[in-house]
């Protein structure tokens, strides 16, 4: 899909994405540069209301060993590495 920048530095966000993320008239967006590309993504205001449903992977699991910090560190790395390299 393709859009322009309007004359007032404005960018329509096609509908069929808008729909996809859940993203209404309204909705506060941060907006990233990162290698010459510019990342948009939802701000705070609009993660405040979820299910259970969305959030119960964070929820303690008996069967479950937590990380190391060695496992952390890792995982943080390698979401680092995706993003910036």
């Amino acid at each position: 899909m393709h859009t322009r920048i309007s004359s007032k530095g404005q960018v329509v966000i096609p509908k069929a994405y808008r729909q996809k993320l859940g993203w209404e008239a309204g909705t506060e967006l941060i907006v990233e540069e990162a290698a010459g590309q510019v990342l948009l993504k939802p701000g705070p205001a609009t993660n405040k209301t979820r299910s259970i449903r969305d959030v119960a992977g964070i929820l303690h699991r008996p069967e479950m060993k937590p990380a190391t910090l060695k496992q952390m560190d890792a995982a943080i790395q390698k979401g680092f590495d995706a993003k910036w390299r």
